[in-house]
This record gives C-alpha cells, structure tokens and sequence, in this order.
C-alpha cells in the first residue's frame, strides 16, 4: 500500500470556534485571511470608488459581498493550488486573446519595414551588379 501525505494537509486545517461555543459551519484558515483581505478590498472600492455612506446596513452588505467571494475563491484554493497561482490563472484567463466573431471586421498591423540609417554611406556597386 502507497502512504501519502494528503493526511497532513488534513489536519488542524479548520476553524471551529472558540472553545465550547462551535459554529455550525467550518472555516479554514487561509480563508480567514483571505476573508480579510477581500472585505478590506471590498470596503475600500465601496468607500472610495461607489462613496457608500458608512452606517450598519452597507456593513453588513460589504461582509455578505466578502465572505460569497471568499467562498467561491476558497472552492479553488487548496493545498496544491495556492491563491497566487488562482489570481494569476483568473488574470490571464481574463487577458486571454479572443477569436473575432462572425462578421467582426479584423485589423492586421504590419510592422514598419527597417529602414537604412541616413548617415550609412552609399558604396559602389560591385562589378556585374547594378542597382534597380
């Protein structure tokens, strides 16, 4: 029989709550600093970027916004696939070139032909050659 080590990344990987007063739901750790991280984020755009006005009810909808986007991170992040390379896959997925759609009218550049420096002196044809 083939031992791995999926056991240990098992292991005190959960948040319970405190002692004698469990959640009825698990929270993992990484998640709690993501969570974090991601309602601090999620304050700062809607205080600076949308000006909602700070009060209990826009709270309490920035935490509900928090912690759906953590949890929907949080289904990708695991021990083997760690947040960066999420947030790095996320991006380029997001930057990926697109095929045109049908009827789409496609620009192609070509680059500019290279050029002879002007300063670049002019030598004589060798004998046989001409220029054209």
């Amino acid at each position: 029989m083939i031992d791995n080590d999926d056991l240990l990344h098992r292991v005190d990987r959960h948040f319970l709550g405190p002692t004698g007063w469990t959640f009825p739901f698990r929270i993992r750790y990484a998640a709690i600093g993501l969570g974090v991280a991601i309602f601090v984020t999620v304050f700062i755009v809607g205080r600076a970027l949308v000006h909602v006005p700070l009060g209990f009810r826009s709270l309490a909808v920035m935490l509900v916004i928090a912690v759906v986007l953590t949890s929907k991170v949080t289904k990708y992040v695991n021990a083997d696939r760690p947040v960066r390379s999420v947030l790095r896959a996320a991006w380029n997925d997001l930057n990926a070139p697109r095929p045109p759609k049908p009827g789409q009218t496609v620009v192609l550049r070509i680059p500019a032909t290279v050029r002879a420096q002007r300063s670049a002196p002019v030598s004589a044809p060798i004998e046989g050659e001409s220029f054209r």
